[in-house]
């Protein structure tokens, strides 16, 4: 057992946030003051400020934030996978896609601000990432922010933003140290704000060289931006001489999307929240993709229902264009 500990500045003294979960039940935990910078107020049109860490999250426990103690895994041994009896190993996706969606509508059943579904949902993502790992899945992407979210309110935007630096910052860190995870994230990064753009390199960079479930944010993403980028590199070296146009074929094509290092390619896509659309996610991967559309909302989407779509995926006959007897 090896203990891996992140300094946090020690000049200062703890404060007490308090978490409510429902309107019965609330987490309490005392973390260092240096994590005020995470705590901003935001002005919202339900006439009250609201604080992104002590309202939203349940943040990382305490003994997380001066210390991450995690049993040291050796990059060549794979993690025990534990699967549900109805579901064959054989079988299983290695590749699982997941547009997360339903958050605003969470909240607003509830009488609740958006920010309260945004929170849930990042809660329930942590959940996905653990089960991933769990059940042995190679690669988990999810859409986090397209390029049709810039579009949004500037308050949503701003708290999504910072939603998402302290999934990354803390609980992503965390895991890529206790379950040898891999970390990236794809998309049009030079929109987001520079503290997430670090927060993203640092760890994508501590996550080099793992072995575990790959976790993929897409971040600012858009499939056909992603398509027409790829077409204008290649473009670009026909041009400059650099790459015949004869030459171009689907192999080529592929290591020019964001998606170059990430393979295999989705074999499972999963919707929340009962619509049934891509909605630009990945448009030119997900070719040969099962698509799974559930009712529930993102953060109603638990461990059970991931197995029932895992099970319906494993009764699906793939048979990628050919007959087979």
């Amino acid at each position: 057992m090896k203990s891996f500990c992140f300094g946090l500045p020690t000049s200062t003294s703890p404060f007490t946030l308090t978490t409510p979960i429902s309107s019965h039940h609330r987490i309490t935990e005392t973390v260092p003051s240096s994590t005020k910078k995470f705590r901003p107020l935001w002005k919202t049109n339900y006439g009250f400020g609201i604080n992104i860490t002590s309202e939203f999250f349940s943040p990382v426990p305490n003994s997380s934030w001066s210390c991450l103690a995690a049993r040291a895994t050796d990059h060549d041994q794979k993690s025990e996978i534990q699967l549900p009896g109805s579901l064959r190993p054989e079988l299983m996706p290695k590749h699982v896609a997941v547009i997360m969606d339903g958050h605003g509508r969470w909240a607003e059943k509830r009488g609740l601000p958006i920010q309260r579904g945004h929170g849930a949902g990042v809660e329930n993502l942590k959940q996905m990432v653990l089960q991933c790992t769990k059940f042995g899945i190679r690669v988990f992407t999810v859409f986090s922010f397209s390029n049709e979210n810039w579009k949004r309110s500037k308050e949503e935007v701003d708290f999504l933003m910072k939603a998402y630096d302290h999934l990354i910052r803390y609980f992503v860190n965390e895991q890529v140290i206790s379950h040898d995870l891999q970390f990236s994230v794809i998309g049009n990064k030079s929109r987001l704000p520079q503290y997430l753009q670090s927060t993203i390199s640092s760890t994508e960079e501590s996550a080099k060289g793992n072995k575990g479930t790959h976790f993929v944010m897409a971040l600012s993403y858009s499939g056909q931006y992603d398509i027409l980028e790829a077409s204008r590199k290649i473009a670009g070296q026909v041009q400059n001489g650099k790459l015949r146009s004869k030459d171009i074929d689907e192999g080529v094509f592929e290591q020019q999307l964001l998606t170059n290092s990430i393979t295999p390619n989705p074999d499972l896509l999963i919707r929340t929240s009962g619509e049934m659309r891509v909605s630009n996610f990945l448009l030119w991967q997900m070719a040969d993709t099962e698509f799974y559309f559930a009712n529930k909302l993102f953060p109603d989407f638990k461990e059970g229902d991931f197995v029932d779509a895992l099970n319906t995926f494993q009764q699906r006959q793939r048979q990628f264009g050919e007959r087979k007897n």
